[in-house]
């Protein structure tokens, strides 16, 4: 399946697109199931997309008691952490809805446990595996890593989450959904603002490797889009 390009002018306009695109596929999928499930993203553009999404209108037309999320990968800090996606995201957004804390599957936070024992944790609360997401949201960094998956890093290996002792970006340890399980999203969006992430948005488009640029990996079982503003697209040909 081919990917789709989205181009905005700015970093505002494609969050805001997101956002209103993704309370169309809740909206739907409530309307044909009795829950959605998304995957949502850290980074400035995830944020900025999630803050978006407290701003609209629209927001409150959803059933929040049915919608469940998760994040597609978290670093290991406390607790509270400014460092932690969830702090972020619950600041902007999930702190300002009726969505039940059952329905938050963060990962673990470090309270003293190993990396190890946290990846466990978390599997074994989830023993039944984990839903086709309905929308994957995912930022990218300069050298092309998605989530926590890195260039020439582990990407997986045939499990749904992996512990990365390692990361090349602070914090080093992180919790991360691999690819597996990222592409049983029936959407997968790949959002991205820029001039510094230009180039890595071309690789994606020239059919890059998953060990140069790992965001190439990424691909949904009904569609995948890349939603960049015109910085990130300007490396793109025509």
């Amino acid at each position: 399946m081919s990917r789709r390009l989205e181009v905005a002018p700015t970093r505002s306009d494609i969050e805001d697109r997101v956002a209103e695109e993704l309370i169309t596929v809740i909206q739907s999928a409530l309307a044909s199931r009795e829950r959605a499930d998304i995957v949502v993203t850290g980074g400035t553009v995830g944020i900025g997309v999630l803050a978006s999404l407290a701003r609209s209108p629209h927001v409150a037309t959803i059933d929040w008691s049915r919608v469940h999320v998760w994040w597609g990968d978290e670093r290991f800090v406390p607790a509270g952490h400014t460092d932690r996606n969830e702090k972020q995201a619950k600041d902007v957004l999930f702190s300002q809805i009726a969505i039940p804390a059952s329905n938050l599957h963060t990962f673990p936070a470090d309270r003293g446990q190993t990396l190890r024992d946290a990846r466990d944790e978390f599997m074994a609360e989830h023993v039944d595996g984990f839903p086709a997401f309905d929308v994957v949201l995912n930022g990218i960094g300069p050298d092309g890593h998605a989530a926590s998956l890195f260039p020439g890093l582990p990407h997986g290996g045939g499990e749904d989450v992996i512990a990365v002792e390692n990361s090349p970006k602070p914090p080093a340890q992180r919790l991360t959904f691999t690819f597996d399980a990222l592409n049983r999203g029936r959407r997968v969006w790949i959002v991205a603002s820029g001039t510094d992430k230009s180039a890595a948005v071309a690789r994606i488009f020239a059919g890059a490797h998953e060990s140069e640029t790992p965001a190439a990996a990424l691909r949904g079982t009904l569609e995948t889009v890349v939603w960049v503003d015109a910085d990130a697209a300007s490396e793109l040909p025509g």
